[in-house]
Parts: structure tokens; sequence; C-alpha cells
């Protein structure tokens, strides 16, 4: 059950002032019981020897006991006390409290001993059960008579009456100890509550900054422990505000980083992932988590990071083949000791993926390879045929002649590979600027059919045009729109049979945009090829290829233009 610091403060306070007061009242009780009996005491006695001074000669008339109990029964009256004189053989010859009738049905008192102690002494004091008046009484007792002890004087007192006047004297207390208990408790609860007050702002003010709010200041305004306790609080909360805004510094930069980072700790554990290499080893939750090296996918990284920890070396740029979500990549790591009182503390790991760039690499490689060999083949066929004139076939005029079409035709074939080269050289490289408008591809299309008619009429091609009503412009470059048409047309032209060849060519709306497809019957593609038909220098069919003067270049060309053009 909650309860406040001002109330179990109240409580306290209160449960200690009881105690207290408790312990006070009964101690002081008691001490009051023995200073009324001390007090009643010096009180009788007082009485006693007073009377002791008056009574040194027997008065005369005391033979008679009459007399005697006379004077006892005032003396009693007068004193509130009982009053009794027996003679030294213990006869009572008067008492306040017997009538004088009664005097001799009362046993000797001889062997009472306040009367024994009064006749040895010179005064004697007991307390005992009266049975005569059935009750305690306190009993004091002189003898009478100087030089000569003629009675002895005894007091007596009921402990009764000593018990009524303790219990007023307690009443009063009792009184007075309530309403200070109870004024004590309200001064108890009251300082409770002001001791509480600052106690429940620091909690109050504890409480928001657990829950991540850091606003406002306690004030301080004293020099005792709360006061300290304050600015504890504040000088806490400044420093985790610190904290907090290198936490989103560090979050900033890690995740605009786009190499994969991970940090470890001297045990070999995850505790930072960025979000790229999250994304790239398909690592679930928050960015500074701990994480087991086992939580990674893949096993040849997990040995690594173990490796790494376990030797204490570094890794610089090793190139390793890695699994990711992306697929198997090739990654170059760098490892770095984070190091803390000259200590390893963990390590970080850098991830570059370098796929592309080595895939790049190895087009490069290709592509010179295949440029090489593309023009090794024109050069080597114009430098025999040339050599072959020169050693006098050019005086031979049939042969002269065929030889000439063979070194124009391999010059042509040459041309064409240059300048594809040097188009798809400049389409990859993002120098050529498209200049887009609305274009008519329908009217692009014939204008391209128009410049092939001649081949296709050569071929006895049949060709079908399929254009869809109220076909919209597209917005593409003219002049690049009409290169991939011929590219793609030229190819449908190239590798379909003569007068058995069929081209279609179709043009229609999907949905927001307009499709345009070149299909023929030529000698196709199989399905192992067809993930390779856009590669540079790739022929199904080279042989055929190179003899219709492909320079396999044209594929690659077309896929770039609608590349650009977002088709």
């Amino acid at each position: 059950m909650y309860a406040r610091v001002s109330v179990r403060l109240g409580v306290v306070f209160g449960l200690i002032i009881f105690f207290t007061v408790a312990l006070s009242y009964f101690s002081q009780g008691k001490l009051i019981n023995e200073l009324l009996l001390k007090g009643i005491r010096q009180e009788i006695y007082r009485e006693l020897g007073m009377n002791r001074l008056l009574l040194e000669k027997q008065p005369s008339g005391w033979q008679e006991s009459a007399a005697a109990d006379l004077w006892t029964d005032r003396l009693g009256e007068m004193l509130k006390i009982r009053v009794t004189l027996i003679t030294p053989g213990g006869r009572v010859i008067g008492d306040s409290y017997i009538p004088f009738s009664a005097l001799d049905l009362l046993e000797n008192h001889r062997n009472r001993p306040e009367v024994q102690a009064a006749l040895k002494t010179g005064y004697g004091e007991h307390i005992r059960y009266s049975a005569t008046v059935r009750e305690n009484m306190l009993y004091m007792a002189v003898p009478l008579g100087n030089p000569k002890i003629y009675a002895v004087l005894r007091f007596a007192k009921p402990v009764q009456a000593i018990g009524a006047l303790e219990s007023e004297v307690r009443k009063g207390i009792e009184a007075g100890l309530f309403w200070a208990l109870l004024f004590s408790l309200f001064v108890g609860v009251l300082t409770a509550f002001f001791l509480a007050r600052p106690l429940q702002r620091l909690a109050e003010a504890a409480e928001k900054r657990l829950h991540g709010d850091f606003s406002g200041v306690i004030p301080v305004h004293r020099d005792d422990e709360i006061g300290k306790l304050a600015r504890v609080i504040n000088f806490m909360s400044d420093e985790i505000k610190k904290k907090q805004r290198q936490e989103e510094w560090y979050r900033a930069v890690f995740s605009g980083i786009r190499e994969a980072i991970l940090v470890t700790n001297a045990a070999g554990e995850i505790v930072l992932v960025n979000p790229a290499a999250s994304r790239m080893f398909r690592i679930d939750g928050a960015m500074l988590t701990f994480r087991p090296i086992r939580k990674l996918s893949d096993r040849r990284l997990q040995e690594i990071i173990d490796g790494v920890h376990e030797n204490k070396t570094a890794l610089l740029k090793e190139e390793v083949s890695l699994s990711t979500s992306k697929g198997t990549r090739i990654l170059q790591i760098s490892s770095m000791p984070v190091m803390k009182n000259s200590r390893s503390d963990g390590t970080v790991f850098v991830f570059n993926d370098i796929t592309r760039l080595r895939n790049l690499e190895r087009i490069r490689r290709d592509f010179v390879s295949s440029v090489s060999h593309e023009l090794r083949t024109p050069l080597t066929s114009i430098k025999g045929y040339t050599e072959t004139l020169l050693e006098g076939a050019m005086h031979d005029p049939e042969h002269a002649a065929a030889f000439l079409q063979i070194i124009l035709k391999e010059s042509e074939q040459l041309t064409a590979l240059v300048n594809d080269v040097l188009d798809l050289s400049r389409i990859e490289s993002g120098k050529i600027e498209y200049h887009f408008a609305p274009v008519d591809l329908c009217r692009v299309i014939e204008k391209t059919v128009e410049m092939l008619t001649p081949a296709i009429e050569k071929k006895q091609i049949r060709l079908e045009r399929h254009y869809q009503d109220d076909i919209p412009e597209v917005t593409a470059d003219g002049g690049y729109l009409e290169i991939v048409v011929r590219n793609l047309l030229d190819n449908a032209v190239k590798y379909v049979d003569d007068r058995n060849g069929r081209i279609r060519i179709s043009v229609f709306r999907a949905g927001m945009d307009v499709r345009m497809e070149i299909e023929d019957n030529g000698i196709g593609i199989a399905p192992a090829d067809l993930d390779r038909i856009f590669e540079r220098f790739y022929r199904v069919d080279k042989a055929r290829s190179r003899t219709l003067g492909g320079t396999g270049l044209g594929l690659a060309i077309v896929k770039h233009i609608v590349i650009g053009h977002k088709g």
C-alpha cells in the first residue's frame, strides 16, 4: 500500500512521542507514589514530633482511659488520621477509630512492629493490613514521656487514602500529558509535512526525469542534505541531457553512414549496429542493443569476428564473400580496436560493399577484352587482304575487286563498332543530355520502317503494324527513341529467314503508359541466354551475327536509353 513520506514521518514522530510520553508517565507515576508517600510520612512524623514534645509529661486525668480516648478522638478528627495511645505493656488506652467501650476487646499491641521499634529506637514505622479497620494502613509511632516512657503515640493513615491522593495527582498529570501528546502529535505531523514537502518535490522531479522529461530545474534554497540532493539531481539531469544529445548525434552520424558498422565489446557481444548493418545482415532491434554473435545469420561472419577477438588482431581491407539480405556480396572488412586504459574494450568492424566495384572492374576487363577481340577480327581481315593485293593480286581485276569489297565491308563493320562503342561510352558515363519533349511514337516507328524498307523488301519479310486508336504522345528524346526503335527493328530484320520472315509491331495503351512491342519469328533466344542478351558483345549466334554485321552492342545501347527514359 502506497503511503506518502509525510504520513510515514508523522506516524514515526507520533509513535516516538507516544512511547516517550508513556514511558515518562509510568516512570513518573512510580516517582509520584514515592514522593506522596514520603510527603505523608514527613507530615505524620512532624505531627508525631510536635505532639511528643507537648506530651513529655503525662497529662493529668489520663490515668482514666476515657480521658485518653477522648483526646485521641479529637486529635484524629482534627488531623484526619487514626490516633492510638498504647501503654508500654501493649494495652490500648485510646483509639480514634475504636469506641471507648470496645477498647478492652482489642488484643495486646506490644508485639506490633512499630510499637517495638518505637520503644527500642524512639521511632517505629510499618505498613500492613489492619484487621480492625480491614484495610492497609501506614503506622508510625513514637514513645511519650521523659525520662520514663508512659505510653506510645501511634498515628496511622490508610494507604487507600494515599492511593486516592495519588489518583487525583495522576489524573492531573494524565490530562496534562494527554494535551501535551496531542500538541506534540500535531507539531510532529506539521513538522513531517514541512520536511516532506521538499522531498515530495524531489520525488516528483525524479519521476519526471524517469519518464524522460528533463525540463525545469529544481530550486535550491538550502544547504542541508535535501539541498545537496536537489543539486545532485540537477547535475545528473544536465549530464543525462548531454548524454542524450550525444546519443542523438551518434545515432544521426551512424544512421547516415552508408557502410555497415558493427561494434563489439570485450566479451565479443554486439553492442552497436547501424541501420546499414541491420539491413545487410538482417539484424532486428534498436541500434544500441546487446546481441550475441550467434544472432548473425552468416557463419563465415561469426568466424571472422570470433577470430579477431581470440587472436586480438586487426583486419585491414580484407575482402570476403558473405551472405547478406541482397544475396552473396563481396565485402571489404576493416576492424579497429577500442582502447580503454591501455586495454582493449571492444572492436569496431566496418563493412564496405564493393560488389558493384568488382563487377564494374570485371565488366571493364571483359569490355576491353571484347573490344580488342572485335577490333582484331576486321583489322586482321583488312591487313590480310591488303597484303594480298600488294603482293600482286591488285593486278588481277577479278580478285582485286572482290578483295576491295571485303576490305570495304570490314571497314564499315569496324566503323560501326567504333561508333557503337563511343555511343555506349557516352550513354553510360552520363555525358549525354536527353531533351525530352512530346513525341509521336507511331511516327518514329514509321520513319524507321521507311529507312529499313529496302532490307525488308529484299528479304521479302511480311511486316504487320497494329496501332491502337488515340495513342497519346510520349515524353521522350526523339533522336534517342529512334535509335531504340531502329536497333530493335534492325535486329528483327537480320535474324528472320528470307521469304518466310514475319515482323509485327504493336503500340497500345497500358494504364497510364504507352507500350511498344516488336515481335518476329526469327531464330529466337534460348531461355539460358535471356539474362545475358543486354550484355556488351554478347551474341547468341556469334558467327551469324558477325556475318550480318552486328557489333553486339545494340541491345546494350537500347537498355541504357530505355532506362534513361524510365521505361
